[in-house]
């Protein structure tokens, strides 16, 4: 499969963050000849592999790594969360230089052509309290801020758990009390609720 038919799949379709099912199921071409045509683009620069299957394409405009969370946590839901979405919405002040997400999948860091990636582990039951946030050609999906802060309180508390709590850029969080209130007890889990309570949260 040539190279030129290969872009021009990509342009029609406006692809972004891509599968080679996806190709195959477009082109109707032989398996084969549809790796073959992906490893050219990448020996030329115009794709690269996030991972195995996976690819990016690189003409994509304003392509935002927040995309590549979904296809890095599949087929288990993930999203932004944590550092991430607290730096997004201003509520600290460091500008994390990973990506940081929740999922149900195990936790996994990887170094890809948009960014390095840090995914974090939540039980099933508590991927939860996130949007599908629409950018500029893409989408992602990305936690609420409450959401985001309190997956950190609750990582910050598990036992061997790498993550620590961030710290605040004024006096208060700037954060719905209502909504982190309503949140934690939906996290059942005591520790976090104490922590709240110490910390006049």
């Amino acid at each position: 499969m040539s190279g030129i038919k290969l872009l021009q799949i990509l342009q029609i379709h406006k692809l972004r963050i891509f599968s080679t099912r996806d190709i195959l199921a477009l082109s109707q071409a032989a398996p084969s000849a549809v790796t073959q045509g992906l490893f050219r683009l990448e020996k030329e620069g115009m794709v690269t592999r996030l991972k195995r299957g996976i690819w990016i394409n690189r003409w994509a405009e304003n392509l935002n790594s927040f995309e590549a969370v979904p296809a890095l946590t599949a087929p288990w839901p993930g999203y932004v969360s944590l550092h991430s979405v607290l730096a997004d919405y201003g509520i600290i002040e460091e500008i994390p230089q990973i990506v940081y997400a929740v999922s149900a999948h195990l936790p996994e860091k990887r170094s890809t052509a948009i960014g390095t990636f840090h995914i974090h582990h939540l039980h099933p039951r508590l991927i939860w309290g996130f949007e599908i946030r629409q950018s500029a050609g893409g989408t992602y999906p990305i936690a609420e801020p409450e959401k985001a802060f309190l997956d950190i309180v609750y990582l910050s508390l598990v036992p061997r758990s790498p993550i620590r709590m961030v710290h605040k850029r004024g006096r208060k969080w700037g954060l719905d009390p209502a909504k982190l209130k309503e949140y934690a007890k939906r996290f059942e889990y005591p520790p976090m609720i104490r922590w709240l309570k110490e910390n006049g949260i």
